[in-house]
């Protein structure tokens, strides 16, 4: 069976990538809520505002969960042998719609909110590289989805009149 390698990488992969989720989702989660330790030092704001600014800088993070969640989500059919075109345009909607988002996120509301939030100035226009460019990775993606589905319907097409 030519196709148990794959399937079987694709396992793996797909458990490898559950971990990582799990480990980054904890994470995640243990600095948006505010873990004890984090706000026992000084500083001029109080504990309520370094709380909020924490749940801020968390969000783009929730973006990026859900793309790796698609990512292992694809994994999982793959391996399962589910047809390979709907799961890949799938897949990629989906990590593209979730990067994108958490760039979207990281770029403005993380930027533009702590610094509201924290009572700071400074330039508006400050934009982080690395957000533009996974945004634009994140649009691409979605593209590149409805180009998986425009040529799945043409191979039905063709596939019709053989």
């Amino acid at each position: 069976m030519p196709n148990d390698p794959f399937r079987t990488h694709c396992r793996l992969l797909r458990a490898a990538a559950l971990v990582v989720f799990t480990v980054l989702l904890l994470l995640v989660a243990a600095g948006a809520i505010g873990a004890p330790w984090l706000f026992q030092g000084g500083g001029t704001s109080g504990p309520g505002t370094r709380r909020l600014l924490m749940l801020v800088l968390a969000l783009p993070a929730f973006g990026y969960l859900w793309a790796l969640w698609a990512a292992q989500q694809a994994l999982g059919d793959l391996a399962a042998g589910r047809l390979f075109h709907a799961t890949v345009a799938r897949a990629m909607r989906r990590m593209g719609a979730g990067v994108l988002a958490g760039a979207l996120l990281s770029v403005f509301a993380v930027t533009n909110l702590g610094r509201w939030i924290s009572g700071g100035t400074g330039s508006y226009a400050y934009f982080d590289l690395s957000g533009i460019v996974l945004g634009v990775v994140g649009a691409a993606l979605i593209l590149l989805a409805q180009l998986v589905d425009q040529a799945r319907a043409l191979q039905d097409e063709l596939d019709a009149i053989v």
